[in-house]
C-alpha cells in the first residue's frame, strides 16, 4: 500500500498531524486471519469452510461439521530499504503474537443446518521500522520551519534561535548543506472479536452474518538529527542573522492512537455438488474512535556548547468510518487429483473514508481524501492440493493490492505471495503452516513538502494453527 504522506502539513508546529496514512492504515486490505487463509489468500471467500469463514465469508460457517476449536501463532521479520537523496539505508523488526483463537459449532434445527461462531483474530500487526541517512546539499528542516509558522509563538526555529526577523521577514542563514538522519519505529496492531451466525437456505445456499469489536493501539516515534557536518555555520551574526553557530538539531516525536469500533459483514456462499464453490460478501464499514496523544521535542545544540529545548505535547479525539469492502470469489474442485482452484477479488472505494467530530485541521483531510485517492483492488488466485497417499494438503497463492492514490510510484502495488501446508495428526486434528512474503513501495516525506524518501518493505510471515473438530 502506497503512502503518500501529504504536502500541505496541518499543524505549524513540529508535532506529527494526521496524515493519509493514518485513515489508510485503519482501512488496509492485507490481513489474512488463520494460516489456511492465509495461504489461499481472496479466494478462501469461496471455500470459507472453517474458521477463517468469519473474516472472509460468513456463510461458509455452516461447512463446519460439530465442533471446531482453533487457535494459532505467528512470527513476522519486517525488512526496510529507505532511499533517500543518493544513499539506501536497510532496517529491520521482529513481532510474535496470536493469530487467532476461536470456537464454532453447527447443528441440524428444523431440518436447515445452523453454525454459530466466535473469535479473537489480530487484524493486521503495525510493526515496522526505517532508517534515512544522507547529505542534503538543497533543503534543511530549519528553513522548512523558519517558513511554516508567522506567528512567533508557534515557530519553533525563532524559539530555537535558529531564526530571526530582519526588516520585518522571518528569516534563517541554515537552509541547506546539512547532513539529515533520521529513524522511524511504528508499532502495535489492530485486533477483533467477532462473532458469526450462518444458515442453509437450501442444499444449494448458505447465508451469514458477522458482528465485529474492533480495538488496537498504533505508536508512532521519529528520531531525527540535523548536523552542520562542514561547520559552514560557525559564527552568530546578530545584526542581519545571515549566520549562526549551529552544530545540530535533534528532534523527538512521538504519537499513540487508541482505537475501537464496531463493524459487520454479511456473506452468500453458493454449492454445487463437490465440484464448485462461489461466495459473496459485504464488509460494512468500520466507525471507529480514535483517541491520540503526541509530543515533539527538540534541542538545538550550537558551537559554543550551548543548548537550547522546547517541547510540546497535545491530544486529540476523532471519529474515522471506513468504506464498504465487496468480495466474490469461486473455487472449483476437482476430486480425481485432490486439487482445489480458487480466484477473486474484492474492492474497497477509499475514497469513502471521512473523519467526522475532528478539529478543523483534521477535517481538511475530507476533501484531501477525495483529491487524492481512488478505488482500491485486491485480486488473487490460489491452489490447494490433497497430497495422495499422505495426511497432508499444501496450498499456494498470489495476491495483489493496487495503490489508493492516484499519483502513484514504481512498486507501490502491494505482492502478497504465500505457501502453507496441512498435516492432519489425526482425521480431526489439523496443524497448518503458513509462510507469507509482502512487498511493497511506500512513498512518505521527511518535512513539508521538499524532502521524501522511498521505503520498500518486505514482510516475510511464519504462522501456525491447531485446530480440532468434534463430531
Amino acid at each position: 500500500m502506497h503512502r503518500l504522506i501529504l504536502s500541505l502539513t496541518l499543524f505549524a508546529l513540529p508535532l506529527r498531524a494526521q496524515f493519509l496514512e493514518d485513515a489508510l492504515r485503519l482501512a488496509r486490505l492485507d490481513g489474512y486471519g488463520t494460516p489456511r487463509a492465509g495461504a489461499l489468500g481472496i479466494g478462501f471467500t469461496a471455500l470459507a469452510n472453517d474458521i477463517g469463514a468469519l473474516g472472509y465469508n460468513p456463510a461458509g460457517l455452516t461447512s463446519i461439521a460439530g465442533i471446531e476449536a482453533t487457535g494459532g501463532l505467528f512470527f513476522a521479520h519486517n525488512s526496510t530499504q529507505t532511499s533517500f537523496l543518493t544513499t539506501t539505508t536497510p532496517a529491520v523488526s521482529n513481532s510474535t503474537a496470536l493469530t487467532h483463537l476461536g470456537i464454532a459449532t453447527s447443528e441440524r434445527w428444523n431440518n436447515t443446518n445452523v453454525a454459530l461462531a466466535v473469535a479473537y483474530a489480530l487484524d493486521n500487526d503495525y510493526e515496522t521500522s526505517l532508517r534515512y541517512s544522507a547529505f542534503n546539499p538543497t533543503s534543511s528542516i530549519v528553513a522548512y520551519w523558519t517558513r511554516a509558522a508567522l506567528n512567533l509563538r508557534e515557530n519553533w526555529a525563532f524559539r530555537l534561535y535558529l531564526a530571526d526577523t530582519v526588516n520585518g521577514r522571518m528569516v534563517t542563514p541554515v537552509q541547506d548543506s546539512v547532513q539529515q538522519d533520521g529513524f522511524v519505529r511504528e508499532r502495535g496492531g489492530l485486533h477483533s472479536l467477532t462473532g458469526g451466525i450462518a444458515c442453509e437456505l437450501s442444499r444449494w445456499v448458505s447465508v451469514g452474518f458477522t458482528v465485529a469489536l474492533k480495538y488496537g493501539r498504533f505508536t508512532y516515534s521519529r528520531d531525527y538529527r540535523e548536523t552542520d557536518i562542514l561547520n559552514r555555520y560557525n559564527w552568530l551574526d546578530t545584526v542581519q542573522f545571515a549566520n549562526v553557530d549551529f552544530s545540530a538539531l535533534q528532534l523527538r516525536e512521538d504519537l499513540t492512537q487508541e482505537l475501537s469500533g464496531i463493524t459487520g459483514s454479511f456473506g452468500l456462499l453458493f454449492r454445487m455438488e463437490n465440484f464448485f464453490r462461489a461466495g459473496l460478501a459485504i464488509h460494512f464499514p468500520t466507525f471507529f474512535q480514535v483517541r491520540e496523544r503526541f509530543s515533539s521535542d527538540a534541542t538545538a545544540i550550537f558551537d559554543n556548547g550551548d543548548q537550547k529545548r522546547l517541547r510540546e505535547d497535545g491530544q486529540n479525539s476523532y471519529n474515522v468510518r471506513t468504506p464498504f469492502v465487496f468480495s466474490g470469489a469461486i473455487a472449483v474442485h476437482i476430486p480425481q487429483f485432490g486439487l482445489t482452484f480458487t480466484a477473486g477479488a474484492a474492492y474497497s472505494d477509499v475514497t469513502q473514508l471521512e473523519f467526522t467530530d475532528a478539529p478543523w485541521e483534521i477535517l481538511q483531510l475530507n476533501r484531501l481524501i477525495l483529491e487524492q485517492l481512488v478505488g482500491q483492488t485486491l485480486w488473487g488466485a490460489g491452489v490447494e492440493w490433497d497430497v495422495p497417499g499422505l495426511p497432508a494438503t499444501v496450498r499456494a497463492s498470489l495476491n495483489n493490492i493496487t495503490s489508493p492514490y492516484g499519483r502513484d510510484i514504481a512498486g507501490a502495488t502491494t505482492t502478497i505471495l504465500a505457501a502453507g501446508a496441512a498435516l492432519y495428526l489425526a482425521p480431526n486434528i489439523r496443524l497448518d503452516f503458513l509462510l507469507r512474503r509482502l512487498e511493497v513501495s511506500e512513498l512518505r516525506t521527511s518535512y513539508g513538502d521538499q524532502v521524501s524518501y522511498i521505503t520498500t518493505r518486505r514482510l516475510l510471515t511464519l504462522a501456525a494453527a491447531l485446530t480440532y473438530r468434534y463430531r
